[in-house]
């Protein structure tokens, strides 16, 4: 009997928190074209720690479920997008001040981004999020470890409950798009990396 009023909890349980959908929240890296990119012809890095990059977030859906999704992870490629459409070269850092690799392939500044995520619906029968935001904080590192740039970039993406049937992540995705974008546009025309 004791088992028996354990399970039943663990379903009321279920049924009044919902559940976690996963999703990715990569953007169409596609639409993130160098066209308007200034290119600046040297080697830069990127500074992802293990941690972050598995590191798993829930966030709210609709009818009172969620969703998860790994941000650092699915924004990597976007971010490596990013720079490799205005550097020469880019390189995933084995850490943020490794001296010997910096070095070894000439890099002049090294991207560490942090990355924080929300979401909301406005549907109560479905698990979706129509609407997602995405704040990312990015700094660069010179080759010796000094802070020479930093920004602040928040995008919000909505979708309505019809675009959703088609592509479930729809509005993190324009979320995510967005920012890229702008961290594009911002690196393209700042002089610290000319």
């Amino acid at each position: 009997m004791n088992n028996f009023y354990r399970i039943c909890l663990m379903g009321v349980v279920l049924l009044l928190f919902g559940c976690a959908h996963p999703i990715t929240i990569t953007p169409n890296t596609s639409n993130i074209d160098r066209k308007d990119a200034y290119e600046i012809n040297k080697n830069v890095g990127y500074y992802i720690s293990a941690e972050d990059r598995f590191k798993e977030v829930i966030t709210p859906g609709g009818g009172g479920d969620s969703i998860r999704y790994t941000p650092y992870s699915d924004l990597e490629p976007a971010l490596q997008k990013v720079l490799s459409n205005i550097f020469e070269k880019v390189h995933k850092m084995p850490s943020p001040d490794n001296r010997p690799y910096i070095m070894e392939n000439d890099i002049s500044f090294v991207f560490i981004p942090k990355i924080e995520t929300d979401s909301s619906s406005t549907g109560i029968l479905t698990w979706m999020a129509t609407d997602f935001k995405v704040n990312l904080e990015c700094k660069a590192l010179d080759s010796n470890g000094q802070t020479i740039w930093q920004t602040t970039i928040e995008e919000s993406g909505h979708a309505e409950f019809g675009e959703l049937m088609n592509d479930m992540q729809l509005s993190s995705r324009r979320a995510s798009e967005k920012v890229f974008l702008e961290l594009q546009k911002q690196i393209s025309n700042s002089r610290e990396f000319r």
